[in-house]
């Protein structure tokens, strides 16, 4: 599978994904899983060129759009750090997340993102702002924008991975928990190795992206788990 392939068949999941929620989220079910949804299908959107081009047109070409990837991304995590955490029953990976400490990364995280943007020179739209790989403060930004979401999936990776071994779970649930878990720790994955000299040319792509893939999937299985459940009136674990 092409990068360009993974990156709009994860658009489409997320959109689906998205979409689908949003009925239960207008009568009040799952508006924070819908929102994560919504804002991660806006990010991985701004992703693609046919999408950040126009964007970051009306937003006066000089690669807003990037700027606002960033901070969307940082809130999908935020959102699915805290249901995450809650649906797996783990208070020390929500701690971690929106704790003093898990806002006080959030906080420098945002403010690193703002101060190395401004730094730059970026006078025309490019996509991941590859077009001006050579700056130190473009760098810098990209490093930054890796580091919270590999932060809060580091914090996902344990509580998600230990669900699979929960022989009281539903067969769903369990493995639900692998691809959620399989997808947080690719995420960390990808970040470990971006700090690295080495070269991942396609995979560059392929790795995050295969986690969105994967990360839908986990979430979609359990919401269909509960729409199940509803019908049984079992009550849902927060991610549906």
């Amino acid at each position: 599978m092409t990068g360009m392939t993974i990156q709009w068949a994860a658009l489409a999941l997320c959109a689906m994904a998205a979409a689908v929620r949003i009925p239960g989220a207008l009568r009040g079910h799952g508006r924070t899983m819908c929102a994560a949804l919504l804002l991660l299908t806006l990010a991985v959107g701004l992703s693609i060129a046919p999408v950040y081009n126009p964007v970051d047109a009306l937003l006066g070409r000089f690669n807003g759009a990037n700027l606002l990837l960033r901070l969307t991304l940082y809130a999908v995590f935020v959102l699915l750090g805290v249901r995450v955490a809650a649906a797996f029953a783990s208070s020390l990976a929500r701690r971690l997340v929106v704790g003093p400490f898990g806002l006080a990364i959030l906080g420098l995280t945002v403010a690193a993102t703002l101060y190395f943007f401004v730094a730059s020179e970026l006078p025309f739209s490019s996509v991941g702002l590859g077009a001006f790989e050579d700056q130190a403060t473009v760098r810098e930004y990209a490093a930054v924008g890796r580091l919270y979401p590999g932060y809060v999936a580091a914090c996902m990776v344990l509580p998600t991975g230990l669900s699979v071994f929960d022989r009281r779970s539903r067969p769903i649930h369990r493995v639900a928990g692998a691809l959620l878990s399989s997808s947080f720790l690719l995420v960390v994955v990808f970040v470990v190795l971006r700090l690295t000299p080495l070269e991942l040319l396609d995979w560059n792509v392929i790795l995050p992206f295969s986690a969105i893939v994967l990360l839908v999937l986990g979430l979609g299985l359990i919401w269909l788990s509960h729409m199940i459940a509803r019908r049984h009136s079992v009550q849902d674990n927060g991610l549906s």
